[in-house]
């Protein structure tokens, strides 16, 4: 009997044997996971690589993630792409800046051909002049962007970057983040192999480029367009690489000379664009009369007065909302949402003919409550519906020629884009029309729908949500597991 106690006292203790070896290993294994986890855990959050490729955008609108467009952009890339930022990214926690600085993270983190820096002009004073803007040409300053390749650079302000707009008061304050649009276009500009060159015209009383269309020139070579000036009586012949030229708010007429050349450029396929404000003086510009009769266009010489309650904006005729016109050119613009407004507009008047190969479009149209008030005495007022801007593709020479023409530049000059600025989107298609490009580079300004939290960046909501996700129940689950083994062995 005693042997058979120690016998059955002997299996029982291999049992138990057998029992604390099988829990043990699996406390041990448990054990590694968990420290296996952290330390997986620990990488991602030391990497910066990893963890950019990681992070999680919780904001509504996606502010601080690049979208579909951007990311083919990006897809495309074969050469390296700098940006530039010329501050202390450090100083900046609490400005707007700082969530440029989170959102940029996400191109590097989606292309390896794009490298982020920022330099403080205060700490290394002769950067700007001797390594980014030598001849002073780009007009670089402290808190702008510089997105450079190989081939050239662009410049991006805070105007670029952020929308602003006006509250009833007339003052301004940042409505939304631009930053998409804004380096996402610099990025194609500045890798595009050949770009088309827009000739802005000077000598006729038009508004400086550098000071009064400065905004229009930037959004231009956002969509991949370089703009050059042009003075068409100083040069023999219009150059050959002009895809357009572009005439804004001229004051004084054409010289028979400049009207040759411009004629010999038209037949020639050469494309034109015209922004025509209504004169302030009382003499006709009848050399561009003569120039638009080949588009079988003509000027109204008058100003708009939009009569309709609904189209006037503030309760003034001479501010309204023109109708966009459903084409095919202003297809892309989404006509039935798309809204922009004038201030101080003559109207067009597409002349009557049987010539097959002039083929004219509205683009923005009036009310047929409209009126055009003429400027000449003695000469009756044009009545609505009203053309503003045209389209015209002229097949009658050797080579099709372009032109837009619309009855007003103030809507793209700097001080009219603090109205709205949806009227750049506008002349930009059309010019894109022209060239038969894709507007492909349209990218929604983020609306700030919510009050902005300083001094939270996207790299501290991360890791907010790691721990709280991930770490939080594997420690739980590890003290719940610890508990449960020591159960076992009481």
């Amino acid at each position: 009997m005693i042997e058979m106690k120690k016998e059955k006292n002997g299996n029982i203790n291999k049992i138990i044997n057998k029992r604390n070896l099988r829990f043990g290993s699996y406390s041990f294994v448990l054990t590694i996971i968990v420290i296996a986890a952290a330390l997986v855990l620990n990488a991602i959050v030391s990497a910066p690589q990893i963890r950019e490729k990681l992070k999680i955008d919780l904001t509504s609108n996606k502010i601080y993630s690049v979208g579909e467009k951007t990311g083919e952009v990006l897809k495309e890339l074969n050469e390296k792409v700098e940006i530039i930022g010329l501050f202390d990214e450090t100083q900046m926690s609490n400005s707007s800046y700082s969530q440029v600085i989170e959102f940029i993270k996400d191109y590097k983190a989606k292309s390896n051909m794009i490298d982020v820096k920022y330099i403080d002009p205060d700490k290394e004073p002769g950067y700007i002049q001797n390594e980014l803007d030598p001849g002073g040409l780009l007009g670089v300053k402290k808190y702008d962007f510089v997105v450079r390749s190989q081939r050239r650079s662009k410049v991006l302000s805070t105007y670029d970057i952020f929308e602003v707009s006006y509250d009833q008061s007339y003052m301004p304050y940042t409505s939304g983040l631009n930053a998409e649009y804004a380096f996402t276009g610099a990025i194609r500009y500045v890798t595009s192999e050949n770009i088309p060159v827009v000739y802005y015209a000077e000598g006729h009383g038009e508004g400086d480029l550098e000071t009064e269309y400065s905004e229009l020139k930037s959004d231009l070579e956002l969509n991949g367009y370089q703009v050059e000036k042009i003075n068409i009586a100083a040069v023999e012949r219009i150059p050959e690489d002009a895809s357009i030229v572009l005439f804004a708010s001229p004051k004084q007429d054409l010289t028979s000379a400049e009207l040759e050349k411009l004629t010999l450029y038209m037949e020639n396929g050469g494309n034109t664009a015209f922004l025509l404000d209504p004169i302030q003086s009382n003499v006709k510009l009848p050399n561009f009369e003569e120039f638009l009769a080949e588009f079988n266009i003509g000027l109204g010489y008058d100003v708009v007065f939009e009569m309709a309650s609904d189209k006037a904006v503030f309760g003034q005729p001479y501010f309204f909302m023109p109708t966009v016109v459903n084409n095919s050119i202003n297809s892309v613009l989404d006509p039935s949402k798309f809204s922009m407004s004038l201030v101080y507009a003559q109207s067009l008047e597409i002349l009557q003919n049987e010539k097959e190969w002039i083929k004219p479009t509205s683009l923005l149209t009036t009310s047929s409550d409209a009126i055009g008030r003429a400027l000449f005495e003695g000469e009756e007022d044009n009545e609505g519906p009203l053309s503003i801007a045209v389209a015209v593709e002229n097949l009658g020479n050797m080579k099709a020629s372009k032109t837009v023409v619309v009855g007003n530049s103030y809507f793209v000059s700097n001080e009219g884009m603090n109205i709205t600025d949806t009227g750049k989107k506008f002349l930009v298609n059309s010019i894109n029309w022209m060239e038969e490009k894709e507007a492909d580079i349209y990218i929604p300004v983020k609306k700030y729908t919510t009050p902005q939290l300083q001094g939270i960046t996207q790299q501290t909501l991360t890791i907010l949500f790691i721990t709280i996700i991930i770490i939080v129940p594997l420690i739980i689950m590890g003290v719940g597991v610890f508990v449960w083994l020591r159960r076992r062995h009481l």
